[in-house]
């Protein structure tokens, strides 16, 4: 099965973080046998904000560097096509979260998250 993560779930994973729910983490752990972690750029721009504030343990590059050395995860651009489909979703989310549940519609993918407005939009299947 293939998943779409969103920035919580991605820092929690790289950084062992006891946040990351036992179902999330298996998630992860299950591409390595099967299937693909689709990292949206959204994702990695939000680090890339976040990390430069202090805010999380883990800085953009050394993120960027941990997705390439793995060959089950993939990141997703922000194209034509997820905007698109951003701009169908009528749940009120906000814009990074749009993105990413679009990306994971693109992708035909369960969305890794504990985004309480997204999983009680049911706009795609969410596991936390």
């Amino acid at each position: 099965m293939n998943y779409v993560t969103d920035t919580h779930s991605l820092i929690w994973y790289f950084t062992d973080d006891q946040h990351l729910s036992k179902k999330a983490l298996k998630s992860f752990e299950g591409t390595v046998k099967e299937g693909q972690i689709v990292v949206p750029a959204v994702v990695l721009a939000e680090i890339l904000f976040i990390a430069k504030k202090g805010r999380i343990p883990l800085g953009f590059t050394t993120t960027v560097a941990k997705i390439e050395a793995l060959a089950n995860f993939e990141i997703a651009p922000l194209d034509l096509d997820v905007l698109k489909i951003a701009e169908s979703i009528a749940a009120p989310l906000e814009m990074h979260d749009k993105l990413i549940v679009a990306t994971a519609i693109r992708y035909d993918a369960c969305l890794i998250t504990r985004d309480e407005q997204i999983t009680k939009s049911k706009v795609v299947k969410t596991i936390w």
